[in-house]
């Protein structure tokens, strides 16, 4: 059965379900599980009455009940569709196609768990990362050991399970292969290659193929590197990998590379080896909104920032009148013809940015070429991809209490939640566009939406967790529940911590029968203080 997002939400009065199983206050403990009552799925929604909010069949006072706020919450079904829809993909179009979860993304045994029993391998970078998916049931051929700062522990678990190995630089490769030979064994390697020329695609902080980057040799270094390759004959040298970084939403970047990796591959053969594995990484764009939306937000940017410049502040769109991906020229002009930051709208979202690569042309010393000819130029090799914010991002809510609502600047709203950037990453990288309404008492709204930017709840001027309005159906007061669409990827677990002492939130997978899992409780003052 297809699972569709938008019955994850309902509003309305529903049947029991696990709050009547488990009682009034009970409380799961991190990795318990508890079934619901209903085994039909998510299909099986009354008709919305009643002022209350349901998530996967549960109420939203049960949620609060028993996880409180702020809290995350993961549908294990759209997890599996997008696996399968990438999958499907490779079974169309080129069969040697394969998937790596990117661990990063969402790294816990639940979630590794329904990518690998649909078939996909997991790219992990840290030790625990990859016990996780060991412990998970990915075979360990099946899993490519990343990262640009691998201990010598690692390496050699990577050696001693016949993982494939990353390695991130050529002075990495060489560590690799001292490793190898003290052990007698005859490890799977692949170079990560960056220092490409291909301009602004993505947010700076979440761009690591060019120039400037900790990641991967750059690809100038590469044929003298081939040349090398004699002196290491217990490496088995197969190919090449690189990422461009994250949502990357447009075609182009990715043929750009990949017709560089393939020429790679025609100088590997050269060498008298076969080129086995080509990896294209991730990076792979949600749509956040939809075209409309996304052609409205960059809109309200640039009006907000020419009518700033003459001196109406009213009309300003990102926080501290920061112009997004508009840059300002040597004569202090804003330049409005191309938005130069992370686009979170694409033409390609998902598998169909695959589909998209695979029916391209790649250029190949010069010539357009159909890519998958071009991959059989070098003999097919694997084809692997890294998707990680596309298989979870749009798999999960956020939910977070309002605290305050005031004017700033005398222009402006201000919404305050009991959440801090600790529990939504992202905004400390770029500037993320989701979809955010008020949840409880839904369809109560006003005659015209409220616009707000939104600050988090830490002791820190850079905890923003909305740096551009923000537009919700009614003026919230405190008390009322926030809900955050997407936030499935990084978020909820790459910076979380203890600022300030308040206590990380909860993390909960629904799978498809009903069942919840706890990937993480609530902190305790206990946990906070290693009591």
């Amino acid at each position: 059965m297809k699972i569709d997002r938008r019955d994850f939400i309902k509003y309305g009065v529903l049947g029991m379900g696990a709050a009547a199983l488990l009682g009034p206050g009970a409380a799961l403990s991190a990795h318990e599980s508890v079934r619901t009552e209903d085994p039909g799925g998510y299909g099986s929604f009354t008709e919305p009455s009643g002022r209350e909010a349901y998530i996967a069949d549960h109420a939203l006072s049960w949620w609060i009940n028993q996880f409180q706020l702020p809290l995350h919450i993961y549908l294990a079904p759209v997890i599996r569709q997008n696996v399968r829809a990438f999958r499907q993909v490779f079974q169309d179009l080129y069969p040697r196609g394969h998937v790596r979860f990117a661990a990063k993304a969402c790294a816990h045994p639940a979630v590794f768990k329904v990518v690998v029993r649909e078939g996909a391998g997991i790219d992990v970078a840290s030790y625990y990362e990859t016990q996780c998916a060991l412990e998970s049931g990915a075979p360990p051929e099946e899993l490519d050991l990343n990262g640009n700062c691998k201990e010598d522990f690692l390496i050699v678990k990577a050696i001693q399970t016949n993982m494939l190995i990353v390695a991130d630089s050529i002075e990495e490769f060489q560590v690799v292969s001292r490793i190898a030979k003290q052990m007698g064994k005859n490890p799977r390697v692949i170079m990560r290659i960056s220092g490409f020329e291909l301009g602004k695609v993505t947010a700076e902080a979440v761009f690591t193929a060019g120039k400037w980057t900790k990641f991967g040799a750059c690809v100038e270094d590469i044929p003298d590197f081939l040349k090398t390759l004699g002196n290491h004959p217990h490496v088995r040298f197969l190919g090449f990998h690189t990422h461009i970084g994250s949502q990357i939403a447009d075609l182009a970047p990715y043929l750009a590379v990949l017709g560089k990796l393939i020429e790679l591959g025609h100088l590997l053969k050269d060498t008298g080896r076969n080129c086995e594995i080509i990896n294209i990484g991730g990076g792979f764009p949600l749509s956040y909104v939809s075209r409309k939306e996304w052609k409205s937000f960059i809109e309200r940017v640039r009006e907000g920032c020419l009518a700033s410049q003459k001196g109406d502040p009213s009309r300003i769109f990102i926080w501290n009148n920061r112009t997004g991906g508009f840059e300002t020229g040597p004569d202090g002009r804003l330049n409005t013809s191309h938005w130069n930051d992370e686009k979170f709208y694409s033409p390609y979202p998902k598998e169909k940015m695959v589909e998209a690569i695979l029916k391209g042309k790649v250029k190949i010393h010069g010539k357009n070429v159909n890519t998958v000819e071009a991959l059989k130029t070098i003999g097919e090799p694997a084809l692997v991809i890294e998707p990680g914010r596309s298989l979870v991002g749009d798999s999960a809510v956020t939910l977070a209490r309002v605290s305050q609502v005031r004017r700033i600047g005398g222009w402006h709203n201000l919404l305050t939640l009991e959440m801090g950037v600790t529990s939504f990453g992202e905004a400390l990288a770029y500037i993320p566009v989701n979809r955010w309404e008020i949840i409880n008492d839904h369809d109560r709204k006003d005659p015209e939406p409220f616009e707000t930017f939104v600050g988090g709840n830490l002791c820190f001027s850079g905890d923003m967790l909305a740096r551009y309005k923000i537009s919700l159906q009614r003026k919230p007061v405190r008390g009322d529940i926030v809900l955050i669409r997407d936030t499935g990827s990084y978020g909820p677990q790459f910076f979380a911590s203890n600022a300030n002492s308040f206590p990380r939130p909860a993390r909960v997978l629904v799978d498809d029968d009903g069942r919840l899992t706890v990937m993480k409780k609530r902190d305790t003052y206990e946990d906070i203080f290693c009591l």
